[in-house]
């Protein structure tokens, strides 16, 4: 692993190494080793074009096998990663969440129309006074880059002061015990965005309504935020050991457009992955594809994020919030008009990206389907866009990591629709 420089006075050294000296102390037995503790980490060669041969496993993920979908027969071969770290059952399930932010209960991760215990659940139940959710329960994420490779690093405790928590961290820089992420693309129901199985997506609502939508839920519901999205793609490309998702986990509904509003423009209806388990794909590309409990990461429709906007081509973030559609108090991490040259709409397929704290963000797009991060990516800089990511049922290939920064937050159409996220609730 490259070695990296940091340059600091020693006052900033001292409390760093006294920080990191605690938090491992507080880790270790009588014998010096960590208890419990492990790093699954890829370096990704700047350099290199071939989307598997790029990545190198890390740490404890040395020697592992990598997780992908057995297409030839129907199942997911999760590799060594079965029940392992942020894949584990306790670190990621499928649940009922009441509109008060806390947990009802668990379905069961191999038929959701089921709870745990066996029982029916509501996963279906447009009264269910909530919505159907994935948990993403604690986990640190490292991100950084080099001259030569970029680092992504998940770890169950944190490491150094490298490593953020930011994906549930709430709008007051508390860190959350996790987040939870609408399993379905949401629905609206009696002017409320509800996750619930069996139903057909919203659509042609503008960001704000869309948020008004989301927040009738309840004040502790959002927009699924940047930093949420950043890291289970984070974890996907990990667990795969690759920057091409669509083959490792499922091509999505990236095909399957009808220009018929009867139809749903083609756009699946929720459910139709309910007893395929924690992740589940197919080579077709007119069919859902599911990560980690979550339907449609890609494909399907547009999903809109809160936390990353583009003005006048100036990449702008918030990592946990509080959130707007003007990137108001937004740190900025790129300047594409200054780095790039560009004063016009561009996009294509994303080649070179940068690696930092804030996630990874492509700065080039001369790539190809096939090469590089096999993805799109598109942006205006003559506007203030709010982020929207993974494609819809029209994208064909370009769906899967494209990052899409070329509309305002006043746009609408079929092919959007918001996420729908809320944090963990502090432990009593």
């Amino acid at each position: 692993m490259a070695e990296r420089i940091y340059i600091a006075d020693k006052e900033t050294l001292d409390k760093t190494h006294a920080n990191t000296t605690a938090i491992l102390a507080s880790l270790e037995d009588p014998d010096g080793k960590h208890k419990n503790a492990v790093r699954y980490g890829i370096k990704i060669s700047k350099t290199e074009s071939n989307p598997k041969n790029r990545v190198t496993y890390l740490y404890d993920a040395e020697g592992m096998t990598p997780a992908a979908m057995d297409y030839t027969n129907g199942v997911f071969n999760y590799g060594s990663w079965e029940g392992v770290g942020f894949a584990a059952p306790d670190k990621n399930y499928p649940c009922m969440v009441k509109y008060d932010g806390t947990e009802a209960y668990k379905l069961n991760p191999n038929d959701y129309s089921k709870k745990a215990d066996g029982s029916t659940s509501e996963v279906s139940d447009l009264n269910f006074g909530g919505n159907a959710m994935a948990a993403f329960v604690g986990g640190w994420l490292c991100q950084y880059e080099t001259a030569t490779d970029e680092y992504i690093i998940w770890s169950n405790v944190r490491w150094d002061d490298s490593y953020n928590a930011e994906h549930r961290t709430d709008a007051n820089g508390v860190e959350r015990p996790g987040f939870y992420r609408r399993i379905y693309i949401p629905t609206l129901y009696n002017n409320v965005a509800r996750s619930i199985s069996g139903q057909l997506s919203m659509y042609s609502k503008n960001a704000t309504q869309e948020r008004t939508y989301i927040k009738a839920n309840g004040d502790n519901w959002e927009h699924t935020s940047w930093s949420e999205y950043n890291y289970i793609i984070s974890l996907l490309k990990i667990m795969a050991k690759t920057d091409d998702l669509k083959t490792a986990y499922g091509k999505g509904n990236m095909n399957g457009y009808v220009n018929d509003a009867a139809q749903h423009y083609g756009v699946l209806q929720a459910g139709t992955l309910d007893t395929q388990g924690q992740f589940f794909g197919y080579t077709a590309t007119n069919k859902q594809v599911k990560v980690f409990h979550t339907e449609a990461i890609w494909g399907d429709q547009w999903e809109r994020l809160v936390g990353l906007i583009c003005k006048n081509g100036k990449l702008l973030v918030s990592m946990h919030g509080p959130y707007n559609f003007t990137g108001e108090g937004y740190h900025e991490i790129y300047d594409y008009v200054e780095k790039t040259g560009i004063t016009a709409a561009t996009g294509g397929w994303a080649r070179d990206s940068i690696c930092t704290e804030y996630g990874r963000i492509t700065v080039t797009w001369n790539g190809a389907s096939n090469t590089y991060l096999t993805a799109y990516f598109y942006i205006n800089p003559t506007i203030t866009a709010v982020a929207l990511v993974g494609g819809h049922a029209s994208h064909g290939a370009r769906c899967g990591f494209y990052v899409y920064l070329s509309v305002s937050a006043g746009n609408a159409g079929w092919s959007i629709a918001p996420g729908l996220s809320s944090k963990m609730p502090l432990a009593a």
